[in-house]
């Protein structure tokens, strides 16, 4: 008996491992540039879902470039650890044991101060799955409505964009696209305090791409500034409140006869 006992639970540990290493993904961080010089990593990383058990792949020259796993601080100021701690074999795989914020440096010259860092968010690997979705209504929502912000003048200094958006109406599942020139301007998204009083967010929440595209997925206020210089005190800011998307209400009846929908 006591030898069947331990067989389950080693099938059982051997079943878990499989499900876990299956799921498990392989990330090289750059994709085909690597981990180098003038490559925004932040941008690569936006849109990828890191879980517990994935694993990033820094490659790069070796002797060119390092690896070292720091905290926010540190990320933030590139201070450099002690070269002991630092990954060096121009292969270097990390695997994501925990979850939580993750930030890496390179400490080699003035690298980091130059972007060459990279911060992601890793999610637990129970991480629950989204809610299912809202029995579909009589009349499916359309799809949302696209806003570049400031139409043809884009992101920019000398703008009013409180009155640009004075009569517009803003739905969840619209778009807000802001359009500059990279390098010139950025764009955060803060809470009212910070917009209020243009706090400017750690540099790694930026969206820097120069035609940032945002979904409007929750209702609600929402407030929006640019980072860089004094950009945010002279007027390069957006408030917009967004609505729920309006669901349909069918009408009364009359009589025997119902009223039709609206076309």
């Amino acid at each position: 008996m006591a030898t069947n006992k331990w067989g389950v639970i080693f099938v059982a540990a051997t079943i878990a491992a499989l499900a876990t290493s299956v799921s498990a993904k392989l990330f090289t961080v750059g994709d085909e540039k690597g981990w180098t010089l003038n490559f925004d990593y932040q941008a690569w990383a936006k849109d990828k879902v890191f879980v517990v058990g994935d694993q990033l792949v820094f490659k790069y020259a070796t002797g060119k470039h390092n690896v070292f796993r720091v905290n926010g601080t540190v990320f933030q100021q590139c201070i450099i650890p002690p070269t002991n701690e630092a990954l060096t074999s121009g292969y270097d795989v990390i695997t994501l044991a925990t979850p939580g914020r993750k930030w890496y440096i390179c400490g080699v010259g003035k690298h980091c101060e130059y972007g060459l860092k990279l911060f992601i968010n890793v999610l637990p690997q129970s991480y629950p799955s989204p809610p299912p979705p809202p029995p579909p209504s009589v009349y499916p929502a359309p799809s949302g409505k696209v806003f570049v912000v400031g139409d043809d003048k884009g992101w920019t200094l000398d703008f009013d964009y409180q009155a640009w958006a004075m009569g517009k109406k803003f739905y969840v599942g619209d778009k807000l696209v802001f359009r500059y020139p990279k390098g010139i301007h950025n764009v955060f998204r803060v809470d009212g305090t910070s917009f209020q009083q243009c706090i400017i967010p750690a540099a790694y929440e930026a969206l820097t791409s120069g035609y940032d595209v945002i979904t409007l997925q929750t209702p609600g206020r929402k407030w929006y500034i640019c980072g860089v210089g004094k950009h945010c005190q002279t007027g390069l800011k957006l408030f917009i409140n967004v609505l729920p998307y309006p669901t349909y209400v069918p009408p009364p009846y009359h009589g025997t006869r119902k009223l039709a929908p609206p076309s």
